[in-house]
This record gives C-alpha cells, sequence and structure tokens, in this order.
C-alpha cells in the first residue's frame, strides 16, 4: 500500500509477518536493494517513507532479498521488461502553503 502523506511523503507499508528483511526497489533509488531497507512494526507490517520528487515510479518490494514484489495496492500495476508485475507510483506535487496553513 502507498499513501502521499499530509507532508508531501511517501509511505509505503507491506504486509509480511513472516519475512526477516524487505528492500524497497524502483526506479528511484537505481533498483538498489540496499538503498532503502524497511522496517517491521509490531503487526507485521513493514513501513519507510520517502521524499520523492513529483513524476511517475516503478518499484517492487524484495523480500529476504530473493522474492521481487509488486504491490497490487498501489497506484496500478504494469507487466515489467523482465517479466512480472512491477507496482506503479504517480506522487504529486505539494503545495508548500497549504502545508505551512495546516501546521
Amino acid at each position: 500500500m502507498v499513501t502521499q502523506q499530509r507532508d508531501g511523503l511517501i509511505e509505503f507499508a507491506y504486509f509480511r509477518p513472516g519475512a526477516s528483511q524487505v528492500a524497497l526497489a524502483g526506479e528511484f533509488n537505481g533498483w538498489r536493494l540496499d538503498a532503502h531497507q524497511m522496517r517491521r512494526d509490531d503487526q507485521g507490517w513493514w513501513r519507510i517513507r520517502l521524499a520523492l520528487p513529483a513524476g511517475e515510479y516503478r518499484f517492487k518490494y524484495v523480500v529476504d532479498r530473493s522474492l521481487w514484489e509488486a504491490d497490487f495496492a498501489a497506484y496500478g500495476v504494469e507487466m515489467s521488461k523482465v517479466g512480472g508485475w512491477t507496482s506503479v507510483l504517480y506522487v504529486a506535487a505539494i503545495q508548500t502553503t497549504a502545508i505551512a496553513a495546516a501546521a
């Protein structure tokens, strides 16, 4: 699941209670496994928040450094060039005046 927070940060949340490690890999980090390690909460959700420029991105969750999974609760999915589904993320531009007024 992906949500854009009021402060503009993008929260990625992935439910995998049995995993020992989950990483976020995508166009925004060169598909690197070591760039964005997610943290597990007490209920089995893995989470991370990122500041990303407005735009469109593809990404996957990488479970235990071997299983690449799409997020079907993201903004969309598409077939990747190497096979399997890839998640699509749309990051909207945030107006800083609206954030300042709400604070």
